[in-house]
């Protein structure tokens, strides 16, 4: 199985990847005949917004989402993008609405994968809203439909073929969406004193309707205190990691990283440290 899913990673890293330019990069295309004031300000929101998904600031990215997918934002687990690309653009309903193609470079909370990022190719949806671009997600087009409508409740498992005794499947995420079965780190990166004593936390939240049961992978470095105040977190509620570091820190050449582990969906979470001189 571990040899199938290398295969599959490897054959979607390979088809994501672009070959090198060897002459000056042209621009990413667009629509044509969009208007290069429209098409101007919806890069510039698409690069602010998916900034603040690289650095983790994902209440600041919250204010370029559009009034209807707020909630859905705020509940879903956030990707951990490290780079990003925008590749093209195709506009609708007279440049009010566009689709983005972008591809990024992302970390997959996959055990064995952690900390190789997959480049992936996704659409991203935007629209004007009091003026401004805002990311949106159309519920239509992106969310699977399950019986209750919308999305699926994790466990549920609906019927792949139809009709009395078929399969059942697990129905796939978008590629775009984030997993709102996944749980949430408020931040994926920590930055600790190279000398004194001093602390950081990470707020770990559970959006799903289940509880889970955390893991906590500790780097085991001289000085560096990681502990969780809880390993069970109930659904709609919250774990806090504490990290802190003392005066006897050993500081590492590398940045330490810890790994919550949440063990029914085998979900890993990478939290960075580093060390400020």
């Amino acid at each position: 199985m571990l040899r199938v899913v290398i295969f599959i990673l490897a054959a979607a890293a390979l088809a994501g990847q672009t070959p090198p330019a060897t002459t000056e990069k042209a621009p990413p295309p667009s629509s044509p005949n969009a208007p290069a004031d429209v098409d101007a300000a919806l890069r510039a929101r698409v690069a602010q917004f998916y900034q603040f998904e690289v650095d983790g600031k994902f209440s600041r990215a919250l204010q370029l989402v559009a009034d209807d997918t707020k909630d859905l934002f705020i509940g879903s687990s956030k990707p951990t993008y490290q780079t990003f690309e925008i590749k093209s653009v195709q506009y609708s309903e007279d440049f009010s609405k566009a689709e983005v193609m972008l591809l990024v470079n992302r970390l997959l909370p996959i055990q064995g994968f952690m900390g190789h990022a997959l480049p992936t190719r996704m659409t991203s949806r935007w629209k004007l809203e009091n003026g401004l671009w805002c990311y949106y997600v159309d519920p239509q087009k992106d969310l699977p439909t399950t019986p209750f409508g919308g999305l699926p409740v994790p466990g549920m498992r609906l019927p792949a073929g139809g009709g009395a005794g078929a399969p059942l499947a697990q129905p796939p995420m978008p590629s775009h969406l984030p997993d709102p079965r996944l749980l949430t780190a408020d931040k994926t990166s920590v930055q600790l004193k190279a000398s004194g004593t001093s602390s950081e936390r990470v707020t770990i939240s559970n959006p799903s309707p289940w509880p889970e049961t955390l893991t906590l992978s500790d780097p085991k470095l001289a000085g560096l205190t990681v502990k969780l105040d809880t390993l069970t977190v109930n659904p709609r509620q919250k774990a806090i990691l504490s990290i802190q570091s003392s005066d006897g820190l050993q500081i590492p050449k590398t940045p330490v990283t810890i790994v919550v582990t949440v063990r029914q969906i085998n979900q890993t979470i990478p939290i960075k440290v580093t060390f400020a001189n």
